[in-house]
């Protein structure tokens, strides 16, 4: 596209792959149908909140992590996600993809690679939800483990508990151990990490700081699908900061520069 017929344009973006887009719309997936996005000079974000007010996912994509991007003033637009998710999904890994909105009525989008393209153009929804305020607090205790590792914790807990038990104490762990756990009626499991001094492993717990004892659960069905949704070819690691009986705060940073925060209300405790 040239220079010229770009700049008629009041968005304008290209991605060289579409993992990115791909993890973006599933994460946002997990929480809401309509997406609204803020769009600048500066690049795009998104913020929303699940209609049950459980979870809470933010976004910050720079327009730094483009290939191109143009977007002169600010905009918002919103699509039907899942229908934006099917559109994107039709794409290779390998292909790139470009987007763009013309008179704020419709979003073109562009997918092209190995001499195959597709065309698609969505009409634009009107959404009449609000920007959720991003949670203001601090964390006692803070955990960085391998997304994979994180994985496969909720699906070992998740065989016998729909929720999971994070504990960190300086007492017991002196700061080298986390301990998540699960009960129901149908028993009880607990799984045990112990902080690897090999940081070449992402599979391990890479980093556990308490700065005050930390014992708190969460919806494991939630957090499981945010996980499926990013992946962790994108995002190897995951920040993980909760204080006890307070939201969890999960980080994820896309190809050291995408980053998506996703917090979850604690479950009271039985």
């Amino acid at each position: 596209m040239s220079s010229k017929s770009i700049s008629e344009l009041e968005f304008y973006t290209i991605t060289k792959n579409s993992e990115i887009w791909k993890s973006v719309s599933s994460a946002i997936m997990t929480i809401i149908d309509e997406a609204l996005f803020d769009a600048g000079p500066e690049g795009i974000t998104f913020r929303s909140m699940d209609p049950s007010h459980i979870a809470l996912i933010d976004i910050n994509w720079p327009s730094s992590a483009f290939e191109q991007y143009h977007c002169s003033s600010t905009i918002k637009f919103g699509v039907r996600i899942d229908e934006f998710s099917k559109i994107i999904k039709r794409a290779n890994s390998n292909d790139s993809i470009e987007i763009g909105i013309k008179d704020n009525s419709s979003l073109n989008v562009k997918t092209s690679g190995s001499g195959y393209l597709r065309n698609y153009k969505m009409k634009l929804i009107e959404s009449t939800g609000s920007s959720s305020p991003l949670p203001q607090m601090t964390f006692n205790s803070k955990i960085v483990i391998g997304t994979a590792a994180l994985d496969k914790i909720l699906n070992d807990v998740g065989v016998v508990s729909e929720k999971i038990t994070i504990d960190t104490s300086n007492s017991v762990s002196n700061n080298k151990t986390a301990i998540f756990s699960g009960d129901s009626d149908r028993g009880e499991v607990k799984v045990t990490m112990d902080a690897n001094d090999d940081k070449s492993n992402v599979e391990s717990l890479q980093e556990i700081n308490v700065k005050e004892n930390s014992k708190s659960a969460y919806n494991i069905d939630f957090i499981s699908k945010i996980i499926r949704a990013i992946g962790h070819q994108l995002s190897n690691l995951v920040t993980i900061e909760y204080s006890s009986n307070k939201p969890l705060r999960l980080e994820f940073l896309l190809t050291s520069m995408v980053r998506i925060q996703f917090y979850l209300a604690p479950r009271i405790q039985d």
